[in-house]
């Protein structure tokens, strides 16, 4: 059974609910519900973990209007944000985020690290974020790079053969390398380790300067879709997302 078929049979978390609703972090909604302003069917709840199904849920005087199931949302990601909850670590990409949008249960379908732009996606649904991340999937990134330096002459043959990078025991696994002239390239990996794309152009005898994620599975990032903006995620657009036909 999916995550979300299994959520569906056994209902929201009340604290889940509430952020989702749009009204309050996670854990603002705890907060919540342990000083009493949380009511179930009329009765004061003071269990965060409560499954909700067709019950009414008030907070305060107001009623919570059912939350849709899940949201899913793109983000052209700006250079110079962390994708991170923890505000040590900021500025951070849910900084964009404003009014009830900001107080959902969003996480990050494959993050981007800070110095790196492009497309994200931002769901409150585990499954999506297992499906997109998870490594037998193999879902292709496409990445646009900028690079300086030269590359070795047969940098697209080592990048299909797999490249030991450090101390990973493992060869990376068969990646499409591009080269676009003098210091552009795109790079296609099916795999997601850290800083894969930079250590991968560093052993080709490079450095990475400029950084985009342009295209997860068959989902192109939107020209239309400016950065740091974010919209909807359609259920077309999803379907591409999980596509794994070769690009």
């Amino acid at each position: 059974m999916s995550a979300s078929k299994s959520t569906s049979s056994r209902g929201l978390r009340l604290d889940a609910y509430l952020s989702r609703a749009g009204l309050a972090s996670r854990r603002e909604a705890r907060i919540l519900i342990r000083k009493s302003q949380v009511c179930v069917d009329g009765e004061v709840c003071r269990d965060a973990a409560r499954r909700i199904h067709s019950e009414t849920v008030t907070l305060g005087e107001e009623t919570v209007e059912s939350p849709a199931a899940h949201v899913d949302f793109l983000m052209h990601k700006p250079i110079g944000l962390a994708c991170s909850h923890d505000q040590r670590e900021s500025p951070l990409v849910f900084d964009l985020l404003d009014g009830a949008l900001a107080r959902r249960d969003l996480e990050i379908a494959g993050r981007l690290d800070r110095e790196t732009s492009g497309l994200l996606i931002l769901t409150t649904d585990g499954d999506l974020i297992h499906q997109l991340t998870h490594p037998t999937r193999k879902l292709p990134k496409r990445y646009r790079i900028q690079y300086k330096g030269e590359l070795a002459v047969d940098a697209v043959e080592q990048c299909q053969a797999g490249i030991l990078l450090g101390n990973d025991p493992r060869p990376t696994r068969p990646a499409e390398l591009e080269l676009q002239g003098a210091g552009k390239a795109t790079l296609v990996l099916r795999e997601g380790r850290t800083h894969q794309v930079r250590r991968m152009i560093r052993a080709l005898g490079g450095e990475v300067v400029g950084l985009h994620r342009d295209r997860v599975g068959n989902f192109i990032l939107p020209d239309d879709l400016l950065s740091g903006d974010l919209r909807p995620l359609d259920p077309g657009g999803r379907a591409l997302l999980l596509s794994d036909k070769s690009l």
